[in-house]
């Protein structure tokens, strides 16, 4: 899988940034992207699929998985790209192979985010990280979704490459 460069990612973050819609008032779509980006990938440096055992045969998500299992093998077990979208929330027509394409990449994530803040509808950075990371917003949550929301909230800070 292709990695890309800090000056890439920030590049579709302004492009596809203020095509968010439903963002809370005060957060920065670009930025949040960028945000995002540094929790998942390192702004871009490790784009490696990550295996998530729960998506896989034997897993808890198993039988929903199965058609894409069947189709994709393990690879459809992965989060993929700079934002490490679950391939199970790409499009239907997506192969892994997409997220070498970057604006294929952020194109899937932008769609599935738009999902995310218009059926759970976030109140602030702290639950648009909640919904990324575990798929909602939580009244209490533990330490990992805890630790993805304070890198989150650290990396918002961090300004993009001109």
């Amino acid at each position: 899988m292709a990695d890309f460069t800090q000056q890439q990612v920030a590049d579709q973050c302004r492009i596809f940034g203020p095509q968010l819609t439903g963002l809370p008032p005060g957060i920065d779509g670009a930025q949040l992207l960028w945000a995002m980006s540094g929790n998942e990938s390192s702004f871009g440096a490790n784009c490696t699929p990550r295996h998530e055992p729960a998506f896989d045969v034997g897993g808890v998500y198993e039988t929903a998985m199965m058609p894409l299992l069947r189709k994709f093998g393990s690879a459809a077990a992965c989060s993929y790209g700079p934002l490490q979208l679950m391939f199970a929330n790409a499009p239907s027509s997506a192969t892994p192979s997409d997220f070498e394409d970057i604006k294929k990449a952020f194109t899937y994530s932008i769609d599935f985010l738009h999902l995310l803040l218009g059926k759970w509808k976030p109140r602030n950075l702290t639950e648009i990280g909640e919904c990324w990371n575990a798929g909602h917003p939580m009244e209490s949550f533990s330490a990992p979704v805890a630790a993805y929301v304070q890198e989150l909230t650290a990396n918002y800070q961090v300004p993009m490459p001109e």
